[in-house]
């Protein structure tokens, strides 16, 4: 079974945007189970997202959930009906409203395809791995930093639909979504403690798939990097 809040112990940002995630996927929180419905591919909606926070998991896999519609409202799938992603099967996981499971790591330009089955046809729908966000100058990996009421993280801009971005020291985080323009202003970070810190940037990329067979079929990629750095 997926497990979706610290998995990898490596950081509360970490267990803080997986809980962010699912809360988005899912559209509905404390809402009644959805039907299980059999259906062909040709009359759901599907949504795959793939939450990929951590260049080096501890177990070596990412999130991917594969989230189908009728009528704009969540279905679940009928157990007739099989799906997996790189050959991984997907379970039926509640709180991300969607069938879901971890799976290896691919690099970028690696591909997750992810397979739906029923009475002997299939129909796939792949999503392409993205770069990682790149931070830069002055806000890099190693750099020396001054605590502010108004800090900017640099990076290269890209062509997200947001980017959230994060500070944080030992005990501290400060983070909120702003466009993907390269700049992340307005952190207020003077509260922190002088000395060792990161600085995190995670991209979401969504795009629509075609050829799939679907009635419709999008994705929503999390993208993330970090970068250790030093409060002055």
């Amino acid at each position: 079974m997926i497990r979706i809040a610290g998995q990898t112990g490596r950081s509360a940002l970490k267990g803080f945007l997986v809980v962010l995630f699912a809360a988005f996927i899912s559209g509905c929180s404390g809402c009644q189970a959805p039907p299980i419905v059999d259906a062909p591919a040709s009359s759901l909606d599907l949504t795959v997202s793939v939450l990929d926070i951590d260049e080096t998991p501890s177990d070596g896999k990412v999130i991917v959930v594969m989230q189908f519609f009728q009528g704009g409202k969540v279905v679940q799938l009928a157990s007739n009906i099989s799906l997996s992603c790189n050959g991984v099967p997907l379970t039926w996981n509640g709180l991300v409203g969607g069938h879901a499971e971890r799976i290896p790591i691919q690099g970028v330009g690696g591909t997750y395809m992810c397979l739906f089955s029923r009475g002997g046809t299939n129909n796939s729908a792949t999503v392409t791995v993205p770069p990682r966000p790149v931070f830069s100058a002055p806000t890099i990996a190693g750099a020396l930093l001054p605590r502010s009421s108004s800090f900017t993280i640099h990076y290269v801009p890209g062509t997200g639909t947001s980017v959230r971005g994060n500070a944080s020291d030992a005990s501290n985080s400060k983070n909120n979504s702003q466009t993907d323009d390269g700049t992340h202003d307005g952190l207020d970070v003077s509260g922190f403690a002088p000395g060792p810190g990161m600085l995190s940037i995670t991209r979401t990329l969504e795009g629509v798939l075609s050829g799939t067979g679907f009635l419709s079929a999008k994705t929503r990629y999390e993208t993330n990097k970090q970068a250790a750095i030093t409060w002055l």
